[in-house]
């Protein structure tokens, strides 16, 4: 069963220097409360703290809604295909998430989600920026997997159907990334790779 794929450099540095500019400067962000639904976590779970964050719509279900889908949407996925082989077959949702300090510990993350309870679809985590602020990959049983460490460039490809979690930056200001959901032609090439 296919966990995760880390891909360091997805993006060359001056690639993904430019990808961060456009971001920082052309997004128009939008405050949302709460990084999932606040009904659906384990509030037992000390390490959570469910943080606020920005957001900005790139791709949506009418389509592209935003200028930086053709100027950086599309350079990452092409980059995608050519260092992985991975061929999208089709685009779900894309959106850029804009966390800040909040308090937490290296012990805290938001709350554990998936996104989107389909097979057939992955999900995967560009960084925008370095940052801290770990994305952690979990089981089935809740237990952590795997906590990716955001570099600018680098990404991080998994089933959306996996729980996942962010973790607000303590070192940094600003944590940014572009959340992807999309199905592939061959998943198996990822385990050539």
């Amino acid at each position: 069963m296919f966990n995760y794929c880390a891909i360091d450099n997805l993006a060359a540095p001056k690639m993904a220097l430019g990808i961060e500019n456009r971001v920082m400067t052309g997004a128009h962000w939008e405050y949302i409360e709460s990084t999932v639904d606040t009904s659906s976590f384990d509030k037992g779970d000390s390490n959570i703290i469910n943080s606020q964050q920005f957001v900005h719509l790139i791709y949506g279900d009418n389509g592209p809604c935003s200028m930086l889908y053709g100027e950086v949407v599309n350079p990452i996925l092409w980059s995608l295909q050519d260092k992985t082989g991975l061929e999208i077959t089709s685009l779900q949702r894309v959106k850029a998430n804009l966390l800040t300090p909040n308090g937490s510990t290296v012990d805290n993350y938001n709350p554990p989600h998936i996104d989107i309870n389909k097979q057939e679809y992955l999900s995967m985590v560009y960084y925008v920026n370095d940052s801290d602020g770990d994305t952690r990959i979990f089981d089935d049983n809740m237990t952590m997997l795997h906590s990716n460490t955001p570099a600018q460039g680098n990404a991080i490809i998994f089933p959306s159907n996996r729980f996942h979690c962010s973790s607000n930056p303590i070192q940094s200001n600003v944590r940014c990334i572009i959340n992807f959901v999309f199905t592939v032609k061959d998943i198996s090439v990822l385990s050539k790779n």
